[in-house]
This record gives C-alpha cells, sequence and structure tokens, in this order.
C-alpha cells in the first residue's frame, strides 16, 4: 500500500525510495513504526539505539526484516552518512551527533513531522502539560459516536506514523502531541489545535520553563486565521503566552461565560458560536469526576463542535466515559476509605489538579525521578489537603525537605511498601492517592508499569482492586 503526501511538490520526496539510505534514531514504539514505514517506501532503513542489546526489551520481530540496528550509542561516523534522519520523540534535537550532521546538511525531522507529511487528512492536535490524554480519548469517542472516521494516537499510544498507510483515509487525525515532538517541527499545521493547560514539566529534558513553553507554542507556529485554537481562558499562563496567536480562537471556560465557545453556564456544558448558543448536558451528569476533567470535557467539546460533531454524540460519550486506566482510577475502598491509582500523575501539576478534587484527610504517595522542576505550588495544596505523605524514589529527598511540615512525611523503598503503610494510617474519612508528580523511569520502564505495580500491592493489601 502507498503513501500520499501533503504536498506534492515536498522537497522530502526526494530523500524517500528507491533505496535512499535513511537513519531512524531511538528503537521504541514510535522509531520502529516509522522505520517500518519508511522500509515499506523502499528505502534502505537504518536504526541508532542508544542502549545496549543484551539490556533491551524490544521485539526485534516487529521490525522489517531489511533493516539493520545499531546498539549502544550514537556514534558520529554512523550519523554522517545519511541525508535524511527520523528521530523519535524521547531524543533530544540537541544531540550533538545531531547538530554536526544538520551542519554538513542533513535533514533532521521528528517522527510527527514525518507522520504529517505524508497524511492528507485535516490533524485535530492536543497539547499542554496535563489532561492531555483523557481529552484525546473523549474527543476519539466523540467522532466515533458521529460516525467520523478518525485515526487516533501520538503520545497516548499509537504512533502517528502508522496513519500514513490507512486503506481508508480518516475523516480526521487526532493526536496527543508532547513538548518533545513539537521541538522537530517544520511543515506541521493542525486545523484545531488546543492548548489545555501549562505548568512546569520535563525541566530535566529542557533547558528551561521558557523553552518548555516554547515548544508546547510551536503547535500554533504555522497556523493562521483558517485553523481554530482551543485555549483554556481559565490558565493565566496560556491566555499570556498565546495572547497575539493569528488563529481563530474558540475557547473553553469552566468559570465564565464566553462570546464564543464551550463554557459553563447553571449548571450545564454550553456551546456558543456565531452567537448561537446551545446546551450540551448537565455538568452533573458527568461520568468523570473532578474539576480537572470537567476542563477537560469543555476542551473536548469545543473541539468537537469545531469538527462538526453534533450535541448528542457529546453528551451521550460525557454521560459514559468514566476515564482511563492509571489517571484517579478508583480501585476499591479499605475499610470505607477509597484508594485511587492516578500513576499517570507524572508532573506536579497533574498531582495538584487531582488533589484539587478530594478532601482535606488524603495520604499521598508521592515520588519517582526528578524532573527538576518547582515543588512551591504543591507544597501550598499538600498543605491544604494531605495529612500523610509517603515519599519513594529517586526524588525522595528533595521532596521531604520541600515538604518538611506541611503533612506527616514517612519515606520507603518500594510500593508494596508504600500501600502498607497507607492502610495502617487511614481512619474514616480518609482518602489514599497514589499520584507521583515525577517520572516513572528511576524503577520502572512507564507509569503503566508502576501503576500496575501499584494495583498489585492494593489488591494484596485491600482485596478489592478490579
Amino acid at each position: 500500500m502507498g503513501v500520499t503526501f501533503r504536498d506534492i511538490n515536498d522537497p522530502l520526496i526526494a530523500l524517500l525510495g528507491g533505496g535512499r539510505p535513511v537513519l531512524v534514531v531511538g528503537l521504541g514504539s514510535s522509531g520502529i513504526s516509522a522505520a517500518n514505514l519508511l522500509a515499506r517506501m523502499g528505502c534502505a532503513v537504518q536504526i541508532s539505539e542508544k542502549s545496549k542489546r543484551e539490556d533491551s526489551m524490544v521485539d526485534l520481530s516487529r521490525l522489517d526484516p531489511s533493516i539493520t540496528v545499531h546498539w549502544g550509542g550514537h556514534p558520529v561516523e554512523l550519523f554522517s552518512r545519511f541525508p535524511l534522519i527520523i528521530i523519535s520523540p524521547g531524543v533530544p534535537g540537541d544531540l550533538e551527533v545531531l547538530q554536526r550532521a544538520a551542519e554538513k546538511g542533513t535533514r533532521v525531522l521528528g517522527e510527527m513531522e514525518l507522520a504529517f507529511r505524508l497524511t492528507t487528512a485535516p490533524w485535530v492536535a492536543i497539547t499542554g502539560s496535563n489532561g492531555k490524554s483523557t481529552t484525546v480519548t473523549l474527543l476519539d469517542l466523540m467522532a466515533r459516536e458521529e460516525g467520523l472516521r478518525v485515526s487516533t494516537g501520538g503520545n497516548l499510544g499509537t504512533p502517528v506514523t502508522q496513519f500514513a498507510e490507512v486503506e481508508e483515509g480518516p475523516e480526521f487525525i487526532v493526536a496527543e502531541v508532547s513538548s518533545f515532538q513539537l521541538e522537530s517541527i517544520e511543515a506541521f499545521r493542525p486545523a484545531i489545535a488546543a492548548m489545555l493547560n501549562l505548568s512546569p514539566d520535563h525541566l530535566d529534558r529542557h533547558a528551561s520553563i521558557e523553552d518548555y513553553v516554547g515548544a508546547k507554542l510551536r503547535i500554533f507556529s504555522r497556523m493562521d486565521e483558517n485553523d481554530w485554537a482551543v485555549l483554556n481562558e481559565d490558565d493565566e499562563w496560556v491566555l499570556r503566552v498565546t495572547d497575539d496567536l493569528p488563529v481563530g480562537r474558540f475557547p473553553f471556560s469552566r468559570k465564565h461565560l464566553l462570546a464564543k465557545g464551550a463554557f459553563v453556564k447553571e449548571g450545564w456544558i454550553v456551546v456558543r458560536e456565531d452567537g448561537e448558543g446551545y446546551p450540551v448536558t448537565a455538568a452533573s451528569s458527568l461520568a468523570l469526576a473532578g474539576t480537572h476533567n470537567l476542563e477537560n470535557a469543555l476542551a473536548a467539546t469545543a473541539m468537537a463542535c469545531r469538527m462538526g460533531i453534533g450535541r448528542g454524540a457529546m453528551a451521550k460519550v460525557l454521560q459514559s466515559f468514566s476515564g482511563l486506566e492509571h489517571r484517579m482510577e478508583l480501585l476499591g475502598y479499605f475499610r470505607g476509605v477509597p484508594v485511587y491509582n492516578d500513576s499517570k500523575g507524572t508532573n506536579a501539576g497533574a498531582t495538584i489538579r487531582s488533589l484539587e478534587g478530594m478532601g482535606g484527610d488524603v495520604i499521598l504517595i508521592l515520588g519517582g525521578k526528578d524532573k527538576g522542576t518547582s515543588y512551591e505550588h504543591l507544597e501550598k495544596v499538600i498543605r491544604r489537603k494531605v495529612t500523610h505523605l509517603i515519599l519513594i524514589g529517586e526524588a525522595a529527598k528533595r521532596m521531604k525537605a520541600a515538604f518538611e511540615g506541611a503533612a506527616n512525611i514517612v519515606e520507603v523503598s518500594t510500593l508494596d511498601e508504600a500501600m502498607r503503610v497507607a492502610v495502617q494510617r487511614a481512619r474514616s474519612g480518609s482518602e489514599i492517592l497514589f499520584s507521583p508528580a515525577c517520572s516513572s523511569f528511576d524503577m520502572f520502564s512507564g507509569y503503566e508499569e508502576r501503576g500496575r505495580v501499584f494495583k498489585e500491592a492494593a489488591r494484596k493489601y485491600i482485596g478489592l482492586v478490579r
């Protein structure tokens, strides 16, 4: 099955197919997908992977047999051989070998940029610090309920290069987009782009908060007044950095009535466009709990409106979708005390949002790989909401210093021990929340594995995990 270039005059055409050499950097899911696509297009594909073969868990049977893998680092002499290099989202674009290759004329593109140029459907791209996966899922379900053909993935799951060879082309591509993916775009131009919120994140990768926000803002860099920006009117940072965007604006807000966009009025989610407004569903009818999920629902509703999705499809999904695994997932109860798995809370902003929807006697399990972000705002919420703080992982020492006096603090070594301490301290009116505010890579392969391990610990101590 062939692919179709978005632009028939794209200079990338001259670098693909016909046995031309292409190097893919990174052997994760996105790298494998991009490499296989390029091999099917007739390129001579090689992969550079920094880990050693013996340390890798990658199933090489997923790779096209024509592809060669180079393990154990990124040698300069390898990168100098290729006129085109495709980098996976986890690969920093400022690697010296990439910069040296670019200085010699090599084209360096991200896998999302490659996918965009090899697809013709309009893209609906969602970014922000928190809530992306939930919002993407809501929008995907709304589109399918409406009967639209959609391909959905990106940072959420399915690598976007897989959409280049869909037999019956989608009417929309819905993508969760990370700051890492946006670092390496050129022509990428979504028809609809959402900025859900902004809070400091990934400062272990980005040099500063300004660099992180700058990467996020690249989602709008090619858009104009014919495209739609869906922006959070309640997020002061979002409003400040998007004030002068030359695009159509269709915002959302849970606090304010809007002349245009999605908002809450008298307890109802309402959409207004061109002066006409209509109710979608009562806010109290949402299957998702929490004010942060109300914001996600409003964002999805605003984007669905711009996609032509009717209120019936919107309402049905909002009333039935109860959430993603590892995102404020209610596991069960220990003597009446609810236990939540929020392993996908990988930054302080996500944990703050989860805590804000809870009472004032939270037993919080926190910690993981330190991202280098400030804990100032999280400390204020912990002081209000948390009675017992259980710390784990690489970040535990710095967190203990940051949260001293805000709650009773215990340091532990494993999630099993954390859960044991949590149930020991639980009492009537308590809530147990695992929301790490850190990435998982100090102890786990990802937030999914971390969440599964926590669920096993919860099952052991409360015996009620679904």
